[in-house]
């Protein structure tokens, strides 16, 4: 009796397939066992000079070419080519750690702070603390806008009004890319409320983000030239 049941239980492990139809079927479940492959552990890192440096120290340890793929003006990742089994390895990967400029509003002090700080100083920046500067929140402000023009009132004490007409437009240079390249400048829809807030709004559809992958990619083949022109290395985006 127990022979039986151990036999019985034995043929249970048997792969049987059945025609049905003219299809194919089996009774078990098969799954395929992967073979283990050593990759390396991918890097993340902050910097475009840092992708640099590993690429020309590990160049050789890996099979090529290379691929840096600049993802966005804030991301870059770095992997390599097919191998036997159709798998890649993904190597390195950067992440712009300088502060993401944010359009919108924002209160008076935060502007001046932030147009100081954040920003590469350019005509754009000049123009905009020399505005903030004769503009308090103890004086009071009102606009006139029409939507391609604005005329801003500011109160100074209880006589004296000054009037003056605001850009529409103006150019400025955020850091929200590498700092190994050059920021890139755009436009920005300037407005200001009667609360004395702020308001900046880009208005360049996005060209600066394809301007800073064009940089980010172009400093790679700067930084790389051997390795790109030997094929070695290949960039894109």
């Amino acid at each position: 009796m127990l022979k039986e049941a151990l036999q019985y239980l034995v043929s249970l492990k048997e792969n049987k397939t059945y025609e049905i139809h003219g299809e194919t079927y089996s009774d078990h479940e098969l799954t395929r066992i992967e073979k283990h492959i050593d990759r390396p552990t991918s890097i993340e890192v902050n910097g475009l000079d840092s992708i640099v440096k590993l690429v020309k120290a590990e160049v050789g340890k890996t099979p090529t070419p290379i691929f840096i793929r600049v993802r966005s003006p804030r991301s870059v990742h770095v992997f390599g080519t097919l191998d036997q089994q159709m798998d890649r390895s993904y190597l390195y990967s950067a992440t712009c750690d300088a502060p993401d400029f944010k359009e919108g509003w924002r209160n008076h002090e935060s502007a001046i702070i932030e147009l100081r700080s954040a920003f590469v100083q350019n005509e754009g920046t000049a123009y905009l603390l020399d505005l903030l500067s004769r503009i308090s929140k103890e004086d009071g402000v009102t606009s006139e806008d029409n939507g391609v023009s604005q005329t801003v009132s500011a109160r100074q004490g209880i006589s004296l009004k000054n009037y003056e007409r605001v850009k529409n437009r103006v150019k400025l240079i955020p850091y929200r890319t590498f700092t190994e390249i050059e920021q890139p400048e755009s436009e920005f829809l300037l407005r200001l409320d009667e609360n004395t807030q702020v308001g900046l709004f880009g208005a360049d559809g996005g060209k600066w983000k394809l301007d800073a992958k064009e940089r980010i990619k172009t400093y790679f083949e700067e930084n790389l030239k051997e390795l790109v022109e030997s094929g070695a290395v290949i960039v894109m985006m």
